[in-house]
């Protein structure tokens, strides 16, 4: 086939064919001697894609013409080449993955009226916000809370991740009944919620669902001391509440400021208490 057909069929335009034919990277199957017309094979698209290959691993034209003047074809070079870009490209999307997470706290903190690390109680409004979150119920006469709360945070995050999505700090767990609130209830009925900035598939048979956290006017505290002694500090809060005439009119929100596999770092500890007068 003539030159304008090959180019038509390989993508590849004349000028660069012909480009490609001084350099010995892709050659005239035939060449008319009369009219000096190029005349390509179909055969030779194969050489097409292996050119393609060898851009897509960022070789140079001028390594490619020394890549195919070797009869060898180097394969050990190939593979180093591939490797290296493969690394290369792996710390882009760690470095994509960091900003992600980046953006996401800063658009968590926002909406969640920024964090006062100073002592005391403080009253605030957060925005609402879109998360990935599974609601169970632990039943205190079973296997250990620790467990329980390991398995469905192993679950949220295996979906969110399997979706597409990246795990984000902070997180946090809602409680609606059986810790903080009806503490003496033989259950506890709680939520885990990952912020997430968009909508993820989640499967339609899977217990994690994409909601809207809504809004709310919050009674909060700061807890530095990890998760110990943490209901202290949530007794504390609910005695604030009722002694300055304050109505829970939500779930206590336990809001992870940092993460909490992170064992070189303190677990900074929000709580929150949706109140209304």
């Amino acid at each position: 086939m003539k030159i304008d057909e090959f180019s038509k069929i390989s993508d590849i335009s004349v000028y660069t064919l012909r480009y490609y034919d001084r350099l010995n990277i892709l050659k005239p199957f035939s060449v008319n001697k009369t009219n000096g017309y190029r005349e390509y094979s179909s055969e030779q698209l194969l050489r097409v894609a292996e050119i393609n290959s060898l851009k897509e691993l960022g070789l140079t034209i001028k390594e490619m013409a020394y890549f195919f003047a070797n009869d060898a074809n180097d394969a050990q070079k190939i593979r180093e080449i591939a490797d290296k870009q493969v690394k290369e490209l792996q710390k882009v999307i760690n470095q994509t993955e960091q900003q992600i997470k980046h953006i996401q706290t800063n658009l968590f903190l926002y909406n969640n009226g920024g964090i006062n690390f100073m002592n005391g109680i403080t009253i605030k409004t957060t925005r609402p916000f879109l998360a990935a979150a599974l609601r169970k119920t632990y039943q205190k006469s079973s296997k250990t809370y620790d467990e329980f709360s390991e398995n469905i945070w192993a679950t949220l995050e295996n979906e969110i991740k399997n979706s597409g999505g990246i795990l984000s700090t902070p997180c946090l767990t809602m409680y609606y009944s059986g810790l903080y609130l009806s503490q003496d209830a033989e259950s506890v009925d709680q939520e885990i919620v990952e912020p997430i900035t968009s909508t993820l598939n989640i499967e339609k048979l899977s217990s994690v669902k994409i909601r809207e956290i809504p809004a709310a006017k919050v009674a909060s505290i700061i807890h530095n001391e990890g998760l110990e002694n943490i209901g202290d500090s949530g007794n504390q809060l609910l005695k604030w509440v009722t002694e300055n005439n304050y109505h829970i009119s939500g779930p206590m929100r336990e809001i992870y400021h940092t993460d909490p596999n992170d064992s070189e770092k303190i677990l900074t500890v929000e709580l929150q208490l949706p109140v209304n007068q």
